[in-house]
């Protein structure tokens, strides 16, 4: 199958027999050939939310404000629970600001990340979300803060933002333009991701495709960059109000097996 509008069909009827809310795009950045369905739709952003963090990381890479080999300590106290494995480590564990940024992505390490968001600053993380005009995402809270959530604190984000996102990293972005030393370092970084039982499990297991998950109760997230024969494809697919989160497991799965069809 090598048209997208058929591709397209195919990829409405899962939609059609989704149990649930779901906000889709799919973009062939070589032709601007785009499906996009409840694109301005807000989901909980899940570990999508890292995905902005890893931009900013590299924002400041670039400005020379941040070495990714610099190193640093992880205490105990700084540990949290959810994915990862940081957190099962003896303390004072030695890394690199890129391995905190190659965890918080491959195995979505949740104490990797809240340390980057230290680094970082979140005020800084939201401006540079604002700057590129993504209007529905905000990083509210660090990973697992409960008491944050309490407080009616929490991260969100829609299809449409998470496009403007990856499309940052493929140097689309006309506000912020990394160097393509650091874009292929962020892409080859996703290309390593180690949680793929979303949208490329049913695809060829030789197809390059670099992407971020992301899940909660009831939410399951997968969006990331087909490298194919024919451009680059993005793919997002986002869900929420499952009442099985293997509801959104399955769409994840059926739309990346088309779009890999489509592509390959």
């Amino acid at each position: 199958m090598n048209d997208f509008y058929e591709m397209v069909d195919k990829v409405k009827e899962e939609i059609d027999g989704f149990k649930g809310t779901c906000g889709v795009i799919i973009k062939n950045e070589n032709t601007g050939d785009c499906l996009q369905y409840n694109e301005d739709v807000v989901f909980p952003a899940a570990s999508i939310i890292k995905l902005s963090i890893l931009l900013e990381l590299f924002k400041k890479v670039d400005n020379g404000d941040i070495n990714l080999q610099e190193r640093v300590v992880l205490k105990e106290s700084e540990k949290v629970d959810g994915f990862g494995v940081l957190k099962e480590l003896d303390c004072d564990v030695n890394l690199t600001i890129k391995d905190l940024a190659t965890l918080m992505i491959i195995l979505s390490d949740n104490v990797a990340t809240n340390k980057l968001i230290h680094i970082l600053d979140m005020e800084s993380i939201n401006n540079t979300i604002k700057e590129l005009g993504m209007k529905d995402t905000v990083l509210g809270r660090k990973m697992m803060d409960g008491e944050a959530k309490k407080k009616g604190l929490d991260n969100y984000t829609s299809a449409k933002d998470t496009l403007i996102m990856l499309e940052a990293y493929l140097n689309y972005s006309n506000v912020i333009k990394l160097s393509a030393k650091n874009r292929e370092t962020i892409l080859d970084i996703l290309k390593k991701q180690q949680c793929n039982n979303k949208l490329p499990l049913l695809m060829p297991k030789d197809i390059s495709f670099g992407h971020k998950t992301g899940d909660l109760p009831g939410v399951e997230h997968d969006a990331g960059i087909i490298f194919s024969k024919i451009g680059q494809i993005i793919i997002i697919v986002l869900t929420k109000d499952l009442e099985k989160n293997t509801y959104g497991v399955q769409l994840n799965n059926n739309i990346g097996k088309i779009v890999a069809e489509y592509c390959c």
